[in-house]
């Protein structure tokens, strides 16, 4: 039986090897092989992760390290993110088998993120997320140590993919085309991580230099109102290229006068 494509891991600060290694092997039971590491705490390599990892070894081995979310996810359509904590944030949220309609659309290029073990994702990470996943856990503690989480949601991606194996079910055709014309050309168009984060990178600097951020406490929340508002709308590559010439235009004529 072949199943889709698994989803990436992405561990965002994660600070013990020890728990890379269980999420590792967390990873390796349910088929999930591709992990990357967003600055660890403690570097990496880290010898302390392979002996938790288990049969889950070749997956740290094989695992990558960047500098930030958006190199960790450069090449993904769709990015969960994973927390106990729900948000006072204008982002869409799901559950754990909820989301999995949306992973299997995405296949190789859909992204599961956990935050590092003592606190967890914070807003500016969420953010930067298609959505936010809270499992339906006991309100009183709700909390996952990271190999719980992983393959918590890493199993429900598994059954999720067993049950399309087993009945023959287009999963992309059955998650819908989300007002796409289809839904091999919704993935194919779909705007990756890297290219919405250059895209509000250079959003925001035009809009500082235009003096739009008056107030330096509010900044932070509203641009993180800006990448929201931008994540709900979920912009094919072609709809990022159109919004930097808008932005180009925009700030044609404020250019021309501060070189004249």
């Amino acid at each position: 039986m072949s199943l889709a494509t698994p989803p990436v891991v992405i561990l965002v600060r994660p600070q013990l090897g020890e728990n890379i290694g269980a999420a590792a092997r967390a990873m390796m039971n349910c088929g999930l092989t591709d992990l990357r590491l967003v600055a660890p705490r403690d570097g990496w390599p880290n010898p302390a992760a392979l002996p938790m990892a288990a049969g889950g070894a070749s997956i740290i081995e094989a695992a990558t390290v960047h500098d930030s979310i958006a190199g960790a996810a450069h090449d993904l359509t769709f990015l969960a993110a994973l927390s106990a904590r729900r948000r006072d944030m204008p982002v869409r949220t799901s559950d754990p088998r909820i989301v999995t309609a949306e992973l299997l659309r995405h296949g190789g290029k859909a992204g599961l993120m956990f935050g590092p073990e003592a606190s967890g994702l914070d807003n500016e990470d969420v953010v930067r997320a298609d959505c936010l996943v809270t499992a339906d856990l006991n309100p009183d503690y709700p909390s996952l140590n990271l190999a719980q989480a992983v393959l918590l949601m890493a199993w429900e991606w598994r059954t999720a993919a067993n049950s399309g194996a087993n009945t023959g079910l287009n999963v992309k055709a059955a998650a819908g085309t989300e007002n796409r014309s289809g839904p091999d050309e919704a993935m194919d168009d779909a705007a990756t991580i890297l290219e919405r984060e250059r895209f509000h990178e250079r959003l925001e600097a035009e809009l500082d230099s235009g003096g739009f951020f008056i107030s330096p406490e509010m900044a932070p929340a509203v641009k993180r109102n800006l990448r929201a508002l931008f994540g709900r709308a979920r912009p094919t590559s072609q709809e990022i290229s159109t919004l930097h010439g808008v932005i180009q235009a925009l700030t044609k004529t404020r250019d021309r006068s501060k070189s004249g």
